[in-house]
């Protein structure tokens, strides 16, 4: 594992404690990239989000099947994004992830 995946892994499990940050209920077992690594979707802890499940259950399966709505609650952004700019529903609200693992909480987005 490289510094940078290590380091990103790091941050957003100590964000979420290790639950996941989309149900709020199940324990977090994947790092979901909001913008994906084939879109330059690097790693840092404003592009993921720590989720149960894998790339085909829980809240990360949800994520890949759901794309409009992953879109429209900041779970996935588009390539042209900066994932730190897009906010995320998150089970605690929704907020701006920042690169250092922090959060801050924003106004509800319309969906």
């Amino acid at each position: 594992m490289k510094k940078k995946e290590k380091l990103a892994r790091r941050l957003v499990r100590e964000r979420s404690g290790g639950i996941c940050e989309v149900c709020g209920a199940a324990r977090a077992t994947n790092f979901q990239h909001r913008k994906n690594r084939s879109q330059a979707g690097g790693w840092s802890a404003a592009n993921g989000l720590d989720v149960c499940g894998s790339g085909t259950t829980g809240c990360h399966g949800y994520i890949h099947a759901n794309p409009a709505e992953s879109y429209e609650r900041g779970w996935s952004v588009h390539s042209w994004d900066d994932p730190a700019e897009v906010p995320v529903q998150t089970a605690l609200g929704w907020v701006l992830l920042d690169a250092d693992g922090g959060r801050t909480a924003v106004a509800p987005c319309a969906t």
